[in-house]
């Protein structure tokens, strides 16, 4: 079992968000190959930031949509995650976005601020938006994420 996962386990997703942000826990293998940082952490409020580079470049010289979907779904997944007590877990159910401006190299940093809509027993909801350093929107969307017990062992 990862350290990440083993840190998650046993602390709430709050505890464990703010560890991140605070660089005594290392981000994912996703997070690093993106260039996807946390950068702020409440209950129920994330903010990440990430970079395109050449390498997330399509064959129309902008950024893949899915450099903006993995920056969105990481957002709502980390505000998820931010209100789940200790050795609860989550998964993305579904996730709606709406792309409303290409990203390219010249785009720079964009920032994705995400929010918990509603947070149940067994499903929570986030939204979430995409913008630049000057405000502009460049994708915003939802998640809704089923909640359970991790159950996981040292052998999975």
């Amino acid at each position: 079992m990862s350290e990440l996962a083993q840190a998650r386990r046993v602390m709430s997703g709050l505890e464990y968000m703010r560890k991140l942000v605070a660089g005594e826990l290392e981000s994912s293998p996703m997070a690093r190959l993106l260039n996807i940082r946390i950068v702020e952490v409440d209950a129920g409020r994330v903010v990440v930031t990430g970079e395109p580079s050449p390498e997330f470049e399509n064959g129309l010289r902008i950024a893949h949509g899915g450099f903006a979907a993995a920056l969105l779904d990481t957002a709502l997944g980390c505000a998820v995650n931010s209100v789940m007590p200790a050795g609860k877990v989550f998964t993305t159910l579904e996730m709606k976005i709406n792309f409303t401006r290409a990203v390219t190299l010249k785009t720079g940093t964009l920032t994705c601020t995400a929010n918990i809509v509603h947070a149940g027993s067994r499903t929570a909801t986030a939204e979430g938006r995409i913008v630049d350093a000057a405000g502009g929107v460049y994708a915003h969307g939802t998640a809704t994420c089923i909640l359970f017990r991790d159950t996981t062992t040292e052998e999975s």
